[in-house]
């Protein structure tokens, strides 16, 4: 560094952390030489749990026993253990004991669980709270390679029901599920309130009753089929969020108020843009208390709030990456007296010479005069 300019030690406690958090645990042991800062950070109280911890699960019999048996006497707390493993082997008693192990050790300092089966890695999310909020409805739906095989065993979800009985939040990411039955044990978690499930694609109706969650207020399956709304029985459900792959909108709408009626605020998106909204409005009053809607990747034509009833409690409506036939929708206010907040959040309009472009500022003046107690935007986080 130049003399007299900025320093690495002159950052404070907690930015030198996160820094360190990158770091694999070898290259955190070694950073912890570096000097007497260094290692104090490294081995203070607030920091040392922090560690994560990669373990190879493609090991020898008995060189997994031993590191079952390491791993029992250590009293070290880690935030997020990556398992490196060939998931198409089958998941065997020692690779099971590590998992169930690990599982224990996260669910005892945290009552939350983030289980990403992309690199099968467990990690305590405390720092996945920003999932509560909207920021979880643009996580990455990308399509990315998983292998076939990768897919959630019976086993590793009856492990986290087993030893974290008290979990609040759950993440399922980056996995397939194609039985039905893996997802049963989720049955067990009375205390869950937040549930979040990816790449859910069982295509037949369950032979058991739908899954029993009484206590859960947040229920979000990103890149689903639209029968796995049918294996969820939610009765105090405040949020619902599905990214269906679906291109039947009614169907989808079916499943959902078959198990998902008392819902205050309700996410649909969809990947089909030839999906006519229209249909959609139609259900909405099968949502009584439903007070918030988001709606996207659909398009909206003119008259897409024909079917809606004057009845409807809506004050907050959200439409995403929607094609608008024109911005000012036929009978929106009459049809939405009740709103307070109106969002056009990366949508396009319809304009005649020119076809589709982003929505603008001057775009939704006129609905400002036309609605000037609600709060009309652009962008919505």
């Amino acid at each position: 560094m130049y003399a007299g300019g900025p320093h690495f030690d002159d950052l404070p406690f907690e930015l030198v952390c996160e820094i360190f958090d990158y770091l694999p645990l070898k290259d955190v042991k070694t950073a912890s030489t570096v000097c007497r800062r260094w290692n104090a950070i490294i081995f203070s109280e607030v920091y040392i749990h922090r560690f994560q911890l990669q373990l190879n699960l493609d090991h020898a019999l008995p060189v997994l026993k031993q590191m079952g048996q390491l791993l029992e006497t250590s009293d070290r707390e880690y935030y997020s253990v990556v398992l490196r493993a060939n998931l198409g082997s089958p998941l065997s008693d020692a690779r099971l004991r590590i998992v169930k192990l690990m599982i224990r050790l996260l669910a005892h300092c945290s009552d939350s669980l983030y289980f990403n089966m992309a690199d099968f890695r467990i990690e305590s999310c405390v720092s996945e709270r920003l999932l509560r909020g909207r920021k979880l409805q643009i996580i990455d739906t990308r399509a990315k390679y998983i292998p076939l095989s990768m897919g959630l065993k019976e086993s590793m979800l009856a492990a986290i029901c087993e030893y974290a009985v008290d979990l609040v939040d759950l993440v399922i990411a980056e996995m397939n599920i194609n039985n039905p039955k893996a997802l049963v044990p989720l049955s067990s978690l009375k205390h869950l309130k937040l549930l979040l499930i990816s790449d859910y694609y069982p295509y037949v109706k369950p032979t058991e009753p739908p899954i029993q969650l009484p206590n859960l207020q947040n229920l979000s399956l990103i890149k689903v089929t639209d029968e796995s709304c049918h294996y969820f029985r939610v009765d105090n459900l405040k949020r619902f969020f599905i990214h269906s792959t679906g291109t039947d909108a009614p169907r989808t709408m079916d499943f959902i108020t078959q198990n998902v009626t008392q819902v205050s605020r309700l996410c649909l998106h969809f990947t089909a843009r030839s999906i006519q909204a229209d249909v959609i409005f139609g259900w909405l009053d099968r949502f009584p208390c439903l007070l918030a809607l988001e709606l996207a990747g659909v398009a909206l034509p003119v008259d897409v709030l024909k079917h809606l009833s004057p009845t409807n409690r809506l004050q907050k409506l959200i439409f995403a990456s929607c094609q608008l036939e024109a911005i000012r929708l036929e009978g929106l206010k009459d049809k939405l007296s009740q709103l307070r907040l109106l969002c056009f959040d990366g949508c396009s309009l319809f304009h005649k010479q020119s076809g589709f472009h982003p929505v603008h500022y001057d775009d939704i003046e006129e609905l400002r005069q036309l609605l000037p107690h609600c709060r009309i935007m652009l962008d919505y986080d």
